[in-house]
């Protein structure tokens, strides 16, 4: 288990590391108010989701991840990575050997409105579960600071209200 970890760590590392990091932290000012600390952390915790997708995929844990309202600012910075396409693939191709695709939450997955206080509750129950499982992924991979980032003090910082108001 130990030597699991370790290597965990090392390809982590390696995937966190890239030169082009001012690119992407100077496009995500331009849009949003944030100082350049802010941002720094912001893409490393999003290069951290990534990888751990990455890992996701390529373990076939047979769950998905998903991006929930804690980790709405990763989103955002996610977008952004993105809009550098270039960047986005070589950090894909080069740190994660795996392109991870963006593909939002489809709206039969959100909650829109039951039929049923039956309904509801499974449904409820169905999002706990994928909750559950995504906490335990994270913790187990990255460990409970960055659950603790991501459930705790991004929520706070970032929240959807915050996020709109920091667009330029």
């Amino acid at each position: 288990m130990t030597q699991e970890i370790a290597k965990c760590n090392k390809v982590l590392l390696s995937a966190l590391d890239c030169n082009e990091d001012n690119i992407i932290i100077d496009g995500f000012m331009e849009r949003y108010s944030v100082n350049r600390e802010e941002a720094e952390e912001i893409l490393l915790e999003t290069k951290k989701w990534l990888w751990l997708a990455s890992e996701n995929i390529k373990e076939k844990k047979g769950f998905r991840l998903f991006i929930d309202n804690s980790l709405l600012i990763i989103d955002e910075m996610w977008h952004n990575f993105i809009l550098h396409t270039r960047l986005y693939q070589k950090f894909c191709n080069e740190k994660l050997n795996l392109f991870v695709h963006h593909e939002p939450t489809p709206a039969s997955e959100k909650i829109i409105g039951f039929d049923s206080k039956e309904e509801k509750q499974k449904f409820q129950n169905i999002q706990e579960e994928k909750l559950s499982q995504q906490l335990s992924y994270i913790y187990d991979k990255l460990g409970a600071e960055t659950v603790s980032k991501w459930y705790e003090e991004f929520p706070e910082k970032f929240n959807t209200k915050k996020i709109q108001a920091l667009k330029r």
